[in-house]
């Protein structure tokens, strides 16, 4: 889902700078005259330099996980998320906002994020992208980011979140050129990126979860956009197999009932997952998929809109028909629970800005009794 993460910024509050500076031995070697001496190396800051959070909770093992997507994981939306039912919280921690500048790192709004969801008992999933502008490169034939400082930026992450967040997801849309920097990914590309990043996660927290990033379903060959199905045919292709835990897919219904056929509308629905799954499955992979975004939005725009009941009614459907007809999907991703964002957000949310639940809302309790029912 494109253009959400503008507000996500003005969330993020910087706190006064504190230098954590690491001793380094001295020097003892004689350096000729008449050689330049070294630049000095720049400290690596970190603000607060240790995190101040609960003892990390023990999670229960679940074969299938009920999510929501937050804009923001404040309190108030950890507590409606744990009353509806949710035991899962994607968010995500932008490069740009925790990383502002080289070799400083603010993680002032993700403990705080961290530490909301130990609290309200909710597991957390990261998606981890945005590259702040001093990273950012303008070569089209290359990657749209400096990869060592994003690298960096994931294994610090994941170094001081270990047992806290449960995976990581690498990236978002890399198939459309919005998302990824300008221009499309070349799936090549991506796949070194999820792969280092891999290794590097692995190395930090061996417990995490590496999530494929989820791909915009499209149909466009174009400088835009690349069809999601050939981006990931070509990714499977160049060893992502090897790479990740986790599949993420984004399933929009685009306003059609959930039980659409999958021949239907030219692939644009619910059921393009199949596409998906057997795309992987020829490639000789058998990790699990994971939905990390499925909504209905009821605000006319870029989507075909719904009526706040046909809403309800069609994330209810949805989450049936995966459990019923794909047992390759392990977690079902509610887009969006904020009563923050632009009226594109708000009309995917199950809340109103208010935080008045919407009927989407009140059906999740119903989807979480049918999990936990024998």
């Amino acid at each position: 889902m494109k253009h959400w993460m503008r507000t996500t910024q003005t969330c993020l509050v910087l706190l006064a700078l504190v230098m954590c500076v690491s001793p380094r031995p001295a020097n003892f070697a004689v350096t000729p005259t008449n050689l330049p001496s070294p630049a000095p190396t720049q400290p690596v800051l970190h603000e607060p330099p240790i995190p101040n959070l609960p003892t990390p909770n023990l999670r229960p093992p679940r074969a299938f996980r009920l999510a929501a997507h937050t804009l923001f994981l404040d309190m108030p939306v950890a507590e409606m998320a744990s009353q509806a039912g949710f035991d899962t919280i994607v968010q995500v921690f932008p490069w740009r906002d925790l990383n502002p500048r080289p070799d400083y790192f603010n993680w002032t709004a993700a403990d705080l994020m961290v530490r909301v969801a130990q609290t309200q008992q909710l597991d957390l999933v990261v998606r981890v992208d945005m590259p702040p502008f001093w990273a950012t490169r303008a070569d089209p034939s290359g990657l749209p980011f400096e990869l060592k400082p994003y690298l960096d930026f994931v294994g610090a992450m994941a170094a001081r979140y270990r047992d806290y967040i449960i995976g990581y997801m690498i990236w978002n849309e890399p198939n459309l050129a919005e998302e990824w920097g300008g221009w499309v990914a070349a799936p090549m590309q991506y796949v070194d990126v999820l792969c280092r990043a891999h290794a590097v996660i692995r190395q930090a927290d061996p417990g995490a979860l590496v999530i494929a990033a989820g791909l915009a379903p499209t149909n466009e060959f174009s400088p835009r956009a690349v069809d999601d199905r050939e981006f990931l045919r070509q990714m499977m292709a160049a060893g992502a197999g090897e790479c990740f835990d986790v599949l993420a897919a984004h399933d929009y219904g685009y306003g059609l009932p959930p039980d659409d056929p999958h021949d239907a509308h030219v692939g644009l629905n619910l059921a393009r997952l199949i596409d998906l799954h057997e795309i992987i499955t020829e490639a000789h992979a058998s990790q699990p998929m994971w939905i990390t975004e499925v909504g209905y939005t009821v605000q006319p725009g870029l989507h075909p809109h719904v009526s706040l009941s046909d809403q309800a009614d069609y994330l209810a459907g949805a989450f049936e028909r995966a459990r019923r007809e794909w047992p390759w999907i392990s977690m079902f991703t509610v887009w969006n629970l904020s009563y923050t964002g632009d009226a594109e957000m708000q009309g995917f949310s199950i809340i109103e800005a208010d935080r008045t639940p919407r009927p989407a809302f009140e059906v999740i309790p119903h989807l979480r009794r049918q999990l936990d029912s024998p």
